[in-house]
């Protein structure tokens, strides 16, 4: 079994259930079955092959999902991006994993047409609609068209991969971590039957669905289900999500920590019916410990925190509030996943200590693609080693500490800051750049730059904020800038960033 499998299933046995609502599309099983059968037959049609990638840079809607389930059909593998991205950014990706085609928005037509000059797109670019017909350019209905309503019987392995999902890597460059069918569906079907979810449910997807969480905890969980999705491009604001909340009955929402505190802070939440939602889950980012009484006290309901990963596809833990009422962890393992403590040299600590969290089960990732030296040290021993700092209590509650990684957490996205410092040192004026995050009390953290400015350049910081501006998409740039004389280090050159930190403690 795996993904469309399972749509296919469900499509078969309540074909006219409710798959799909989106503005003021209604999507029911059946037609989504057959739309994920065209475009995957489309496909093939245009000369995608089994194994062959198909990058994909949409934002929240119907075709995103339908494009998810059609490459993965056809025994192509997915890579999705975030439609946020600048031309350097998708660049890269595009350099890394060769995609035979792109399927993406119109305001991205021009971007993707300018990487086809230097790294070619053989198969060609899809928009999900555009104005013009080109060689290289089509349009998911043209694609679709050329498909079959029903999708040949294909075999699968649960070994054959099926996604790449890029993560931020610690050398500032992005890595593609290579996910199987039975990654996917497995996590997704867990997860579901932990949240216990069915045809009655409605789960809202405003998380986006390019990114691990969104796709799993949301988009996948409601189709294994059966449920219904409720798409939403994107966050709107606190007003547009409870109203849709309101009047889609919606069950289940996955938000940011973010998101929930500009829900608390509406003025006007009083106005609207929330009393559907069962399920308020969180994660991506750490819960402050005041965030979940002010939330039960207005909403009457629990949050639920989750942890996870790309590379785990992405759902490691789950804690139920209401059932354990261990405030401030992420949970215990889902079940069929292990997680562990290690020290340093990989030994497993006692309860109460910290150590790094490490997994292992049938949601880790094959490896990450194109890097493997790099997967053997992150998967060494058997286990996926996270980066992440934690410790077990003795009922096997975890408790997350502090990231080994240098990732930034804005909002519940994942920053690399020498992604950051990259685009800041092409700056002329610059001669030494630091990026830290700084705790922020709506985004959990915000960026800051330590800038060393070379000799005789006085900078500002609009200027650098405007250099950045079409080299990283807008979440990335530093909300925050420092100029300094000198930055510090080790005796052998080595940045030491734990000292800037220090330097924020002491207000220097």
């Amino acid at each position: 079994m795996n993904l469309p499998m399972r749509l296919a299933e469900i499509a078969r046995v309540s074909p006219g259930q409710e798959a799909i609502v989106f503005d003021n599309q209604r999507i029911t099983y059946a037609q989504l079955d057959t739309r994920v059968s065209q475009l995957a037959s489309g496909l093939q049609q245009l000369g995608v092959k089994p194994g062959d990638r198909v990058l994909t840079a949409l934002g929240n809607c119907p075709e995103m999902v339908i494009a998810y389930y059609a490459i993965i059909r056809m025994k192509g593998v997915v890579v999705p991006v975030s439609p946020q991205y600048t031309i350097n950014e998708l660049g890269v990706i595009v350099k890394d994993c060769l995609p035979a085609a792109v399927i993406t928005c119109p305001q991205l037509q021009g971007t993707f047409s300018m990487i086809n000059e230097s790294v070619k797109i053989p198969r060609g670019i899809v928009v999900n609609s555009c104005s013009t017909e080109r060689d290289t350019f089509y349009t998911l209905e043209q694609v679709s068209s050329k498909g079959t309503d029903a999708f040949p019987e294909i075999r699968y392995s649960r070994e054959d991969i099926a996604e790449i999902l890029y993560t931020a890597g610690t050398s500032g460059k992005p890595k593609g971590a290579m996910l199987t069918n039975y990654n996917l569906y497995s996590n997704a079907l867990t997860f579901s039957q932990l949240c216990r979810m069915g045809p009655a449910d409605r789960a809202l997807l405003t998380a986006p669905a390019y990114h691990a969480g969104g796709q799993t905890c949301v988009m996948n969980n409601a189709i294994v289900a059966g449920a219904t999705l409720v798409i939403q491009e994107g966050w709107k604001g606190a007003a547009e999500l409870l109203k849709i909340i309101d009047e889609e009955r919606i069950t289940f929402f996955f938000g940011t920590p973010t998101m929930y505190k500009y829900i608390l802070n509406f003025p006007d939440l009083d106005q609207y019916n929330t009393a559907s939602l069962r399920i308020a889950l969180t994660g991506a980012a750490s819960t402050p410990a005041d965030l979940y009484e002010a939330f039960y006290a207005k909403m009457k309901l629990h949050l639920t925190e989750g942890y996870g990963l790309s590379e785990t596809s992405p759902v490691v833990s789950i804690n139920f509030i209401s059932e354990s009422g261990k405030k401030g962890s992420i949970g215990k393992p889902i079940p069929g996943v292990e997680v562990k403590i290690f020290d340093y040299e990989d030994r497993e600590v006692p309860p109460g200590q910290v150590g790094e969290i490490v997994v292992r089960g049938p949601n880790i990732m094959k490896g990450y693609f194109n890097r493997e030296e790099e997967t053997r040290w992150v998967l060494r021993n058997g286990w996926f080693h996270t980066g992440d700092l934690a410790y077990m209590d003795q009922e096997g509650y975890l408790y997350i500490v502090d990231r080994k990684k240098d990732l930034i957490i804005r909002g519940g996205v994942n920053i690399n800051p020498k992604e950051v410092e990259e685009v800041l040192y092409e700056h002329p004026g610059v001669f030494e750049v630091a990026v830290v995050g700084v705790p922020d009390a709506l985004m959990g953290e915000e960026i800051l730059a330590f800038i060393m400015p070379r000799e005789g350049r006085q900078l500002e910081e609009d200027e650098l904020k405007e250099f950045c501006r079409g080299k990283l998409a807008k979440y990335k740039i530093p909300r925050y800038y420092r100029f300094v004389d000198n930055l510090p280090k080790t005796s052998s050159g080595k940045l030491m960033r734990k000292e800037l930190q220090n330097w924020l403690n002491n207000g220097k």
